[in-house]
């Protein structure tokens, strides 16, 4: 039983004390880094005498730190400072403290000291008697003493660690690019150099100060894709124990928006005319020009005699984008006269070319009585296309000719109407 719940069994202390440190056990116990001061306690802290065992004081109220030794190894040394005690005389005036290795860690059969026990009512600091080996975890405790009080003392202070044995290589990172004026979908890439790093945390492209990427492996980054002009960096982290980081100086770049998308191909009959659908970032050119009502608007109306491909550049002072589409003339739609849906995966469905053209085409089936056997208000995938069976049930009709409606719903385009024959 630890001595905070003896004392509460005994009456001596509040049930309702404040919580325990977080570090108040060895399996619990902080990371310490270089160039980094903590803020702890021994307040509410316990003893744990299956892992608090100390030879050169009696544990009492506990804290655990831990820290890792650098790859040379060497001398530590921990700096306590802005020490504030509870000043009620039943509790302790002192807090002291120890270095040392375990081999198993919080196991006490592998403790071994490798510093005198110090402590103090006022900032102090203890260094290790032996140099540390490198690449090692080793453990510092600080104890709330008792003395001649009743409690254990509740202390608030700094912590940081520092010396040969903890030493860190500080990452630097810069970034060089050849080309900072660009046009958006460039390939320009930004290349990091990182000297002095022990391992990789992550890399951090910020533009503008917002995070684009955090990656371990993306050393690079494609300036072509920035979303405007703005200023680009990397915040390169090192470390994964006691990560330190730097960041580089920032590139301006002048991204130009820049794009053309000449729309989804259209269908249309002969003599017929329909209107594109281009749209970007910049002024728009078609050719060939001479079916179009414009060439520099992004929608004019096509009305060729043959099929044609038109072609869309849109420009953005020295950027341009290009894309193209297709107008095709003839049937618009062409719907096969009859199926087979016999199982054998060859014309089981009903085919109507170019169907998927149309979203909002609608489709009805009937039988020679007028009564309606499939409905549907998209054709575009094969999921769609009817098999030959009865809406709502899925059961297998007859061999036989129906009659189709089907809607395109779109433009000036016909109801098509006619026969279509299941074959069994």
């Amino acid at each position: 039983m630890k001595l905070n719940d003896l004392l509460v069994l005994s009456g001596l202390i509040s049930a309702t004390a404040v919580a325990q440190p977080a570090n108040d056990a060895c399996s619990n116990a902080e990371q310490l880094c270089p160039n980094v001061v903590l803020s702890g306690t021994t307040t509410a802290a316990t003893a744990d005498m299956s892992t608090d065992v100390i030879t050169c004081f009696s544990p009492s109220a506990t804290v655990w730190y831990k820290f890792t030794t650098d790859a040379d190894g060497g001398t530590v040394t921990i700096d306590v400072s802005n020490l504030v005690f509870n000043t009620d005389p039943s509790y302790g005036q002192l807090i002291e403290g120890f270095f040392l290795s375990a081999t198993t860690p919080c196991n006490t059969t592998t403790y071994n000291p490798v510093s005198i026990c110090f402590g103090g009512s006022s900032a102090f600091s203890i260094t290790t008697s032996i140099s540390l080996d490198p690449n090692t975890t080793y453990f510092f405790t600080l104890n709330g003493s008792v003395g001649g009080a009743t409690f254990p003392a509740e202390c608030s202070y700094d912590i940081a660690i520092s010396g040969a044995g903890v030493q860190q290589s500080i990452p630097t990172a810069s970034i060089t690019t050849a080309n900072t004026v660009l046009c958006y979908g460039d390939t320009e890439i930004v290349t990091a150099t990182i000297t002095g790093a022990t391992d990789t945390v992550n890399f951090n492209w910020y533009f503008n100060n917002a995070l684009l990427t955090s990656s371990t492996t993306q050393s690079t980054y494609n300036a072509g894709t920035l979303s405007g002009n703005g200023y680009l960096k990397l915040i390169f982290e090192s470390d994964f124990i006691c990560t330190v980081s730097d960041t580089t100086d920032s590139i301006y770049f002048e991204v130009t928006p820049i794009s053309a998308d000449a729309g989804p191909d259209k269908f249309i009959s002969e003599g017929g005319q329909v209107q594109l659908d281009g749209s970007g970032d910049g002024t728009a050119l078609w050719v060939p020009g001479a079916t179009l009502t414009s060439t520099t608007s992004f929608t004019p109306i096509a009305s060729p005699s043959e099929t044609t491909y038109y072609f869309l550049t849109v420009t953005n002072g020295a950027c341009t984008a290009t894309d193209s589409m297709r107008v095709y003339v003839g049937e618009v739609i062409t719907v096969f006269t009859s199926f087979t849906p016999n199982g054998d995966d060859i014309n089981d469905k009903w085919i109507i070319q170019n169907s998927g053209q149309f979203d909002n085409i609608e489709i009805w089936v009937y039988d020679r009585s007028g009564q309606e056997v499939f409905h549907t208000t998209n054709y575009a995938t094969q999921d769609k296309w009817w098999d030959g069976t009865l809406k709502n049930n899925g059961d297998p009709l007859p061999a036989s000719t129906y009659f189709y409606v089907i809607d395109l719903k779109e433009g000036d385009y016909p109801v098509y109407k006619g026969p279509v024959t299941i074959i069994r």
